[in-house]
């Protein structure tokens, strides 16, 4: 008998363990990691100003670096308490969902495809799409495109939308802006798809390029956190946070200052 119930307990011990092991942990709220670690890790672009870009000495600057700052503000009580890391919009996604950002402030619009992989919080600009042409180019409206070559970077919206606008162009597919940029200038291909906010940095530095007239587009940026209950309250501070600076100007602020 005692033999018996000595292989029950231990037949009970070794089921209670199986399925505590098999539990999957979950991860820890992403607030209380910010407070933790004393600063947001965040995502950025480093060459779309005036978006995100860096300077001559190697600081990250433009309007969502500024709004970053804000967020640290916000939720650490320092704007200064916040590390920025380079993403492209081909790795943006993974490098939140692994971990290594806490979230993502890159250009980066909010649609269905990307909401089934991570959330966003409201909208803090409204860009458009168009094409980057050649000043000296010919090309004027997307119906002069037919049989010519569109360069567009992969993982961005552009990439799927430029097909639906212009299905009779040909689609030119790059990893980074700059090498499709670099592609029209050497005449490889006759336009780039991209959001205006992108393009105007690019006029901003080099006068030789301009776009069509169309914006065939509306692009939601918004701030991308992983998916799932760890990023519930930032993203519910978060959106008061975006809903109030909007409410109160200081939006407006920001885009006034960056966006000329």
């Amino acid at each position: 008998m005692k033999k018996i119930l000595a292989n029950l307990l231990i037949i009970i011990l070794i089921s209670v363990f199986a399925v505590a092991c098999g539990k999957k942990q979950q991860p820890m709220d992403l607030y209380d990691v910010i407070q933790q670690r004393g600063k947001i890790v965040v995502g950025v672009k480093d060459n779309v100003p005036p978006f995100s870009s860096k300077d001559k000495d190697g600081n990250y600057v433009g309007l969502e670096i500024d709004l970053a700052k804000k967020i640290a503000s916000k939720l650490l009580q320092d704007e200064n308490a916040v590390e920025f890391i380079t993403v492209t919009p081909a790795n943006r996604i993974s490098i939140l969902n692994s971990g290594q950002a806490d979230m993502i402030i890159a250009t980066m619009t909010i649609n269905t495809s990307r909401l089934a992989m991570v959330d966003f919080t409201e909208p803090y600009y409204i860009a458009g799409q168009t094409v980057m042409v050649k000043k000296s180019s010919k090309i004027k409206s997307l119906y002069d495109f037919n049989a010519k070559k569109i360069g567009v970077v992969f993982g961005t919206t552009a990439n799927e939308a430029i097909r639906t606008v212009a299905p009779a162009a040909l689609v030119a597919g790059f990893k980074t802006y700059d090498e499709a940029v670099d592609a029209l200038k050497q005449g490889l291909v006759d336009g780039v798809a991209m959001d205006d906010t992108v393009l105007m940095g690019y006029k901003l530095k080099d006068s030789s390029l301009t776009s069509i007239s169309q914006k065939y587009s509306q692009e939601p940026y918004g701030i991308a956190l992983r998916k799932g209950t760890e990023s519930t309250r930032v993203l519910e501070i978060l959106d008061g946070f975006i809903s109030n600076s909007k409410s109160n100007g200081e939006m407006n602020q920001l885009k006034a200052k960056w966006v000329k």
